[in-house]
């Protein structure tokens, strides 16, 4: 009888340890954020200021989005950025408005990228971290826009295809 009554606690203090286990994981995770942070710039998202120039002189700034533009955010060391890139130059060849690409990486490494956007869009090849990621907040590539001309981001898309066609103003 002993050994039951032993038994009997030792199996209802393994149970308590068990249940403050429990609440401490449940507290744990309620502290946690409710979604992981949004990849890219979420739309309503202005741009912050910025200074960059294309390839062939022209100069970008908010004062380029005079109308809704598509943009196209790419990073040389990035793979799925390769992935996406004839896609987006499709895009950009149907698109009716004007259309920036962003390379960031070094001149030498983005001439397949500049080869391949440079008939369709604007493009800016630009150093890690360089002005035009920084004004859309440093976000993960490839990263896809549709900025107003309010210079505001009004959809963004992790693919190509899941942008709207720009709304003319």
């Amino acid at each position: 009888m002993p050994y039951l009554v032993a038994g009997l606690v030792f199996v209802g203090l393994l149970s308590v340890f068990d249940l403050v286990l429990i609440l401490a994981i449940v507290r744990r995770l309620r502290e946690r954020p409710a979604a992981p942070p949004v990849p890219f710039t979420p739309p309503g998202t202005p741009l912050g200021e910025f200074t960059a120039t294309g390839i062939d002189g022209t100069a970008v700034s908010r004062a380029f989005f005079t109308e809704p533009t598509i943009v196209g955010l790419f990073s040389t060391t990035c793979a799925s950025c390769r992935e996406r890139l004839p896609e987006f130059a499709d895009r950009a060849r149907g698109s009716a408005g004007p259309v920036l690409a962003v390379v960031e990486g070094g001149r030498d490494d983005a001439e397949p990228f500049v080869a391949a956007l440079s008939p369709v869009a604007a493009v800016v090849v630009e150093p890690p971290d360089g002005p035009v990621a920084a004004a859309f907040g440093r976000p993960a590539f490839p990263g896809f826009y549709v900025v107003g001309p309010d210079a505001v981001v009004t959809a963004a898309a992790l693919d190509p295809s899941g942008l709207p066609a720009p709304a003319r103003t």
